[in-house]
């Protein structure tokens, strides 16, 4: 994302700053106090992820009373005061990872299916379209109620929990992704449990390229940081930004990831 908004700022010629959260702060609490920091800096746009849809809330509610917009990238809440939200449709990335996980499993057997405890309504979606994919094929049992948080102990448990019994699992967060694929590397069972998840991330690459995750339903975070400053662009300019802008989503393999429309869409930033 930080690649993707530098990118179009230098296109646009906008001032891009960053605001660090303080360490010593919780995430939706540093997040509020990093947003009122740009704000008395005198930031036009707000460019953010928020952690919750109660954080935005208050965030939108300041940046309106500073007379500055805002921008979500990478999820859509009912707020008002978004300008703009640059977000995929997670439903569907749900279903295809749904899908992608039947065919790993030639439609029969036991899939887990690893959440997030985000409330952000991402995920939620996700979910849902991931079950009702797997619901069409009636040999395939769907174990749900595991979730995980950013923490790499919390998810590391979680994944401890549902790989007893599980064919395959389904993670819809980076963490969640990474902390299955090294409980399978423990057990030894890469070979046999099944993995998709959701992401992009380097270090999520590696493992999809040695085999250990099966596949991944990816994004580009690089548009995402892009298409958010362009409409902070438009903002600037006077003009009306698009209110949700939807980003495109594809299901990778550890073969189909050289594929060059795909090395666009993980690696835009590589010449």
């Amino acid at each position: 994302m930080r690649l993707g908004a530098e990118a179009a700022a230098k296109e646009y010629g906008s001032q891009l700053l960053y605001m660090d959260a303080n360490v010593s702060d919780s995430g939706e609490e540093g997040q509020l106090k990093a947003a009122q920091r740009a704000i008395a800096l005198g930031a036009s746009v707000l460019l953010l992820d928020p952690d919750s849809e109660q954080q935005l809330r208050l965030i939108a509610a300041e940046a309106g009373k500073a007379g500055a917009s805002v921008v979500t990238l990478n999820d859509t809440y009912p707020v008002e005061g978004v300008a703009s939200s640059i977000s995929i449709n997670n439903r569907e990335a749900g279903r295809m990872a749904g899908e992608a996980m039947a065919e790993l499993l030639h439609g029969k057997g036991i899939v887990s299916l690893l959440g997030s405890d985000s409330a952000a309504p991402g995920y939620e979606q996700r979910e849902l379209g991931v079950v009702e994919a797997l619901g069409r094929h009636k040999e395939i049992t769907v174990h749900t109620g595991y979730s995980c948080g950013s923490s790499p102990d919390g998810c590391a448990e979680a994944a401890r929990l549902l790989m007893e019994q599980a064919d395959g699992v389904v993670a819809l967060q980076e963490q969640g992704v990474l902390s299955t694929a090294q409980e399978t590397v423990k057990r030894g069972l890469s070979s046999r449990v099944k993995i998709v998840g959701f992401g992009s991330e380097v270090p999520q690459l590696e493992l999809l390229q040695d085999g250990i995750i099966d596949i991944l339903v990816v994004q580009s975070g690089f548009n995402a940081g892009y298409l958010g400053m362009q409409q902070a662009h438009e903002l600037l300019e006077g003009g009306h930004a698009d209110r949700t802008v939807t980003l495109d989503t594809k299901v990778v393999n550890p073969d189909s990831m050289f594929w060059m429309d795909n090395q666009k869409l993980l690696f835009p930033f590589v010449k």
